[in-house]
């Protein structure tokens, strides 16, 4: 009987485990990697016509992610708008794309941060998920003839640099070498429901990064306030705001 009881118990465990681990493991994002076709996705233009990436195809085709709510996004516009303007001549398409609903929102940030390249939308999200967009902004280097040739996460001057010499090369007909994407530290990449494209949405405002100088510092302030007058675990709440 014992020994009964205890086979019991392991089949039991192993099914638990099992059971909390598959949907995990199912759930993986599928990520773009150098050398895959490029997605299937529909994107919209900002007047609402449909727009297909296979459309690009025959030019070198920078794909970049980014969100309303993101500072380094807007900081990388003006590179994206230099980058377009040098190199439009040899055939490259730079293409922003928000994944955003909020029209208001899209529209502020267009006015605010101009953009002279082609912008899309995909308020469906596909596009995030079938490209396996981990962080904020990702830009995604697409070949002449339609595959994914490096990708970059971050919109730093450093990341900038590596995107600039990645176009150069393959404008010129030449061939990236490995190493060439740039990934985010795993610790930082958006992972479980909450997509990379969301993190604008959380509920403390201190996570919203958009804004003048002086209104992010009000929200940080705020922000510092309820922590220290929640305490540890106080019904008050505190750390991001998200309880």
């Amino acid at each position: 009987m014992f020994r009964l009881m205890r086979r019991f118990r392991l089949r039991l465990s192993a099914s638990i485990v099992f059971a909390v681990v598959l949907p995990f493991l199912a759930a993986a994002p599928v990520v773009a990697q150098a050398g895959d076709a490029i997605p299937d996705v529909t994107l919209y233009a900002l007047d609402g016509k449909p727009l297909t990436l296979a459309s690009f195809k025959g030019k070198v085709v920078l794909l970049d992610f980014w969100a309303s709510w993101c500072a380094p996004c807007r900081k990388s516009f003006p590179f994206l708008d230099e980058l377009q303007k040098a190199h439009a001549s040899e055939g490259l398409q730079v293409v922003g794309l928000t994944l955003e609903e909020d029209d208001d929102a899209v529209a502020g940030f267009l006015a605010s941060v101009p953009a002279n390249f082609t912008i899309a939308r995909d308020t469906s999200e596909r596009a995030g998920e079938a490209f396996g967009v981990v962080a904020m902004p990702t830009s995604f280097l697409i070949d002449r003839e339609g595959r994914v040739a490096a990708r970059f996460e971050g919109g730093d001057e450093s990341v900038h640099k590596k995107i600039e010499a990645a176009v150069t090369t393959l404008l010129a007909g030449g061939t990236l070498p490995p190493g060439t994407d740039v990934r985010v530290a795993a610790s930082v990449e958006a992972t479980g429901n909450l997509k990379a494209w969301q993190r604008g949405y959380l509920a403390d405002p201190i996570m919203s990064l958009d804004g003048d100088p002086l209104t992010r510092l009000i929200r940080e302030h705020i922000h510092a306030s309820k922590e220290g007058a929640s305490g540890d675990g106080g019904a008050a709440g505190g750390g991001c705001g998200c309880n």
